[in-house]
């Protein structure tokens, strides 16, 4: 006998914003729903490829939360109907006694078991278990889409009844296992890439093994991305009134990656912005330091750090990069005003690990109290405080410029700019600077940008980044620091552009611009894309 089953919830949602990306995985129960061949009429997807003719119903055992309570008790309060984003909620019918091609009825409407779902790093983020969308993918415990055969209506309580089996040798346990474990047998990866009644895109992943002789690794979509890291926030600190200490330690108890001085990680806020902070300390195998100012002109970033993040939060942060690095030489002047102090205080001990010598210069509001004042007492002799009483002259301080002697400088814009230009005769390859804040958008003028290879207009308003226009449009280009000072997300473009980057030279901006900071000077302008694509959201 086939398997049957009572549909015990309905689940549709919309598009929210929830652990920083985009999803339709927060869904709620509904007494009845008119189907189609995409799916239910009033369910929406994060992207085009998130749902269609071949993943227009997702169903999920509810059997299944018991064990995944068992093997998560903390998050027991989350592991419960629907937490999975699934349409169906029915118990019975499970992974290991449905097939591929089953023919199902479920109300006036009749279904087709397409493919397993493929799991991903949103379950970590929804169950706060960096572990977990492993453990679903190993254990089987996935769900299943199914396309429509035919239109109509579901009510709760429906029946759910397997009413054709044309493949009963195909149950989605042994795709699975076929998809993840055994993935080294040619012959039935030859069937699998010939089953007519798999989803394309499952049946695609065995079609491109033939072809390339090539196993997938499935690591970047389980963990969220390859290169990035989930961890934890373990202990806020008051750092100094408006400043706050963050420090960071791995989910998953590993080693953490090395960076030198300088660096910067990017963190993945739940509220949708993504934010790089400098490293504030030297190198730790186990916890990362940042340090945040609360701006009064935030955009969304220092707020949301300051006034909703709490000790336990799970974030998603990039591996180091440095884009601020330390020139190995005799000497160091170091120049920071405020927040910018961050970089320097890693610098200061590599400087001394190196046997080079160094000099801080370090302009605060008041030179009694300041950020970072118990770390610097012990450098007393190369430190050199400044205020508004004392004001630092950065003209006198770079008059010379000594043979081995390298300046850095991090603050503000404006700031940075004023050493910039009292540098203005030493050589550029001796003067390192980084921005901590953008250019400050009152007087942004709103423009249109034109896609080259595609003819598409996006408008970009005076409060949002050519960048987070393109996302919008879901558009998405590579980034990084996203305040202009690595230059990962540069396009070519045509037209006049304001550039407000600290990276490109000057002949690079006669035909490249970053999108995260730059801006058009008139009211169009034109860019090409350097092989931009949509990502796949597999939940």
């Amino acid at each position: 006998m086939y398997p049957k089953s009572t549909i015990d919830e309905l689940r549709q949602g919309e598009v929210k914003h929830l652990f920083s990306v985009n999803t339709g995985i927060d869904k709620h129960p509904v007494d009845s729903v008119t189907v189609t061949f995409t799916g239910f009429t009033d369910d929406e997807q994060a992207e085009s490829f998130h749902g269609g003719k071949e993943r227009a119903i997702l169903q999920y055992d509810s059997e299944h939360y018991a064990s995944l309570v068992a093997q998560y008790p903390d998050s027991r309060h989350l592991l419960v109907k629907g937490g999975f984003g699934e349409n169906l909620v029915a118990a019975g019918m499970n992974e290991g006694n449905m097939c591929v091609g089953d023919i199902v009825k479920a109300g006036t409407a009749i279904l087709q078991v397409a493919q397993p779902r493929q799991p991903c790093f949103k379950l970590n983020h929804r169950f706060k278990e960096p572990t977990l969308s492993r453990f679903v993918q190993d254990t089987g415990k996935t769900g299943w889409f199914y396309r429509v055969l035919k239109e109509g209506k579901i009510c709760a309580g429906d029946g759910l009844e397997v009413i054709e089996r044309p493949y009963p040798q195909w149950t989605i346990a042994g795709i699975l296992r076929y998809l993840y474990i055994e993935t080294d047998n040619h012959a039935i990866t030859e069937q699998l890439a010939a089953l007519e009644p798999l989803g394309g895109e499952v049946k695609g992943v065995f079609q491109r093994r033939l072809d390339n002789n090539d196993i997938e690794d499935w690591g970047g979509r389980l963990s969220g991305n390859n290169g990035v890291l989930e961890m934890r926030i373990i202990n806020i600190v008051d750092e100094y009134k408006g400043i706050k200490r963050f420090i960071l330690s791995r989910v998953d108890a590993g080693i953490l990656p090395a960076y030198s001085a300088g660096a910067n990680i990017t963190l993945q806020l739940a509220n949708g912005l993504s934010r790089a902070y400098s490293l504030c300390e030297p190198w730790s195998d186990s916890e990362y330091h940042i340090a945040v100012n609360q701006a009064t002109d935030s955009r969304g970033g220092s707020r949301y750090l300051h006034e909703d993040a709490q000790i336990g939060d799970i974030l998603t942060v990039s591996a180091p990069a440095n884009y601020f690095s330390m020139a190995r030489d005799e000497h160091h002047i170091f120049i920071a005003a405020g927040i910018g102090i961050t970089p320097f205080i890693p610098m200061i001990a590599e400087a001394l690990a190196y046997g080079e010598t160094y000099e801080l210069h370090y302009c605060v509001n008041d030179v009694r109290h300041f950020a970072f004042a118990q770390q610097l007492e012990k450098y007393d002799g190369s430190v050199f405080v400044y205020s508004s009483d004392n004001p630092l002259n950065i003209n006198k301080l770079l008059e010379n410029h000594a043979r081995g002697t390298h300046v850095y400088t991090c603050g503000s814009p404006g700031f940075v700019q004023l050493v910039r230009e009292s540098a203005s005769h030493w050589h550029d390859n001796h003067v390192h600077f980084e921005n901590f804040a953008t250019k400050d958008k009152s007087s942004d003028d709103d423009f249109v940008v034109t896609i080259k290879e595609t003819g598409q207009k996006i408008p970009v308003d005076s409060q949002t980044t050519l960048l987070e226009a393109l996302r919008n449009h879901n558009i998405h280009i590579e980034s990084a620091c996203e305040t202009g000072v690595c230059g990962k997300c540069r396009v070519n473009y045509q037209g006049e552009v304001d550039h407000r980057d600290s990276v490109l030279t000057k002949s690079e901006k006669k035909r490249c611009m970053t999108p995260c900071v730059s801006r058009a000077k008139r009211d169009e302008l034109t860019i090409s894309l350097p092989a931009a694509s949509k990502q796949p959201d597999y939940s």
